[in-house]
């Protein structure tokens, strides 16, 4: 249940509408709140400037053109969104559309040009004939308040947007997500453990569909392993691509592989045609990758990103080797093994790092050093043998490109130099 609930709620922050929504609905009950009850004024409530006291006819004037101003922001908050998207889609890459779009101060915005709209819709229509007395001078007042906010807000808007498409502030705001998602889905303690190997009678099934794994309910696959009375293996994850006949899911013992199994374990995972954050580990590194190969392209050249990002991507990694993995083995209420998984592991997140900056930097001897570097400042966290070894595989891929690059000797030089020294971190003086 975790897991859907985790996806669904990551669905809704990302979701462009959501904040809108819910902004709209209270600027409605307030409205119609103030209409009702805010009709008549205090005594000596008319003297105060800040309050608005004239007759009907001025206030729908006021409100009519508070309407028209709003309503024409509102459409110039959009058309910059939409220009931004643009761009963040062709500059940083399309799967950083949904950083910008689940940006919550872009969801307050809107919502705040909507929610005022909708507000001076119900307070105009509020308001009678020019004979008529009651006018409701609270909610007017309330309205020209927001009026007000929005145009300020505006500029707060488009000062914000032109910040976050620039490349430092996108490779740190995803950053920031990455390491969000390390502290989510990485437990602070635990102790890895061999999961057993499946059994060569075990009934073999499949998803029934194509597409990512979006989103797995393991503690629905641990309820349904316990009716079953079985042991379920899991060759796939999070991030993953299914295909609809594929045999990504083992059951032992095979007789315990009824259809009431096979739909139960449907339900369990959520399919779509993209990946998603949610349980997805690789996601956020992938996205930083991303960016920094778009900067490594000939159509932009820009060295100085993709040297951030691998600053980023180290950060990240030894935030990764500070905790222990997923665990692999799920456990029922009587401590017996139900569900068996299959978890990333430190060297597919090294790999997933460094190999593709490392193929699109082969020919940049500032991008290697800065990756040798990078390896070599993690080397007091490589406290074991699975977090070291990636990087020395990495360290000696680096080398390799060295020896048959295009370089100048003194860059080859500083690069092998570079190399040495990192493997002596990591084979020397090792992680606690």
């Amino acid at each position: 249940m975790k897991g859907r609930l985790l996806y669904y709620w990551m669905f809704l922050r990302e979701s462009l509408w959501f904040v809108p929504l819910l902004m709209s609905i209270a600027a409605t009950a307030l409205a119609v709140l103030l209409v009702t009850e805010g009709e008549v004024l205090p005594d000596g409530a008319a003297e105060l400037w800040l309050i608005y006291s004239g007759d009907p006819e001025s206030a729908r004037q006021l409100l009519g053109a508070l309407l028209s101003g709003i309503i024409t922001m509102t459409s110039l908050v959009v058309s910059i969104t939409v220009v931004v998207l643009t761009l963040a889609a062709g500059q940083l890459g399309p799967r950083l559309v949904r950083n910008f779009i689940g940006d919550p101060q872009t969801q307050t915005v809107l919502g705040l040009f909507v929610a005022t709209i909708l507000y001076l819709l119900v307070v105009f229509r509020s308001i009678g004939a020019p004979s008529d007395n009651a006018i409701p001078h609270f909610a007017i007042s309330v309205g020209t308040a927001l009026s007000a906010l929005c145009l300020f807000v505006l500029l707060f808007f488009v000062h914000k947007l032109a910040r976050s498409i620039m490349y430092d502030n996108a490779v740190r705001d995803v950053s920031h997500q990455l390491r969000a998602s390390i502290d989510l889905l990485l437990p602070e303690e635990g102790t890895p453990e061999m999961p057993p190997p499946v059994p060569a009678d075990a009934a073999r099934i499949g998803f029934g569909r194509d597409g990512y794994i979006q989103a797995a309910d393991f503690d629905m696959l641990v309820r349904i392993a316990c009716d079953a009375d079985a042991v379920i293996w899991l060759d796939v994850r999070p991030g993953r691509f299914v295909l609809a006949r594929g045999c990504h899911v083992a059951v032992h013992p095979p007789d315990a592989c009824s259809d009431a199994l096979r739909e139960a374990l449907e339900k369990a995972f959520i399919i779509g045609t993209e990946r998603t954050p949610t349980q997805d580990l690789e996601y956020g590194i992938r996205q930083l990758v991303e960016m920094a190969l778009r900067a490594l392209s000939p159509g932009i050249n820009d060295v100085y990103t993709a040297l951030t990002v691998i600053d980023m991507l180290s950060s990240a990694l030894s935030r990764i080797f500070d905790r222990p993995l997923e665990a692999a083995l799920l456990r029922d209420a009587r401590q017996r093994v139900r569900v068996v998984r299959d978890v990333t592991k430190h060297d597919g997140l090294v790999r997933a790092a460094f190999d593709q900056l490392r193929q699109a930097g082969a020919g940049m001897p500032a991008v290697l050093i800065r990756m040798t570097e990078a390896l070599a400042a993690l080397a007091p966290y490589a406290c074991d043998e699975a977090r070291r070894r990636p990087l020395l595989d990495q360290i000696t891929l680096i080398e390799m490109e060295g020896k048959r690059g295009d370089f100048l000797d003194r860059d080859r030089e500083a690069l092998f130099a570079r190399c040495r020294d990192a493997r002596e971190s990591l084979t020397v003086h090792p992680g606690r």
